[in-house]
């Protein structure tokens, strides 16, 4: 379920990242996984007006991966708050940016593990390899975002081809 939150948005800019997150949902979640997910989803104007203790995007440490007897679970619950862009195009692509991050999380592709320790370095598993920690890993070493740089947007462009572009 995706719960869309907005503060101080336009009405079509609300629109659109709606449709766009039910669209990339639909596009990137099979059909009876989407039943187990739940995503409580923010889109802001101007990320000034949060409260300073709020963190924008989907940070490390909310994406840690469950653990069941020791072994890194997929994730099925996400909240994370993200500020519009300038162009509306690229706030659609940072809207499939965020949604293929939550799938691979979702699907156990990507997962994150922390020891319950202070200071603990969040591990990075990729298709159930432990890699490294994650801040050792550089962006663009890292096969999620290679994923993402792939994917988001041809995602993007699929989305404005289908609901924003005028039949000729």
């Amino acid at each position: 379920m995706i719960t869309f939150y907005v503060l101080n948005l336009d009405p079509l800019v609300t629109e659109v990242g709606q449709t766009a997150c039910a669209y990339f949902q639909n596009r990137l979640i099979a059909a009876p996984d989407q039943s187990r997910l739940n995503v409580d989803f923010g889109l802001v104007n101007d990320p000034t007006e949060l409260d300073s203790s709020i963190r924008l995007n989907l940070p490390h440490a909310d994406a840690i991966s469950p653990l069941k007897r020791g072994i890194p679970q997929p994730r099925q619950d996400f909240r994370l708050i993200m500020s519009r862009k300038t162009k509306l195009e690229d706030t659609i692509l940072s809207l499939a940016d965020m949604w293929i991050h939550i799938a691979s999380l979702h699907q156990g592709r990507l997962m994150l593990t922390q020891k319950p320790k202070p200071k603990a370095p969040i591990m990075a598993w990729w298709m159930g390899k432990k890699l490294a920690p994650i801040d050792d890993i550089p962006m663009a070493e890292r096969p999620w975002e290679k994923d993402k740089a792939r994917l988001s947007p041809q995602l993007a462009d699929e989305f404005i081809t289908r609901f924003m572009k005028a039949p000729a």
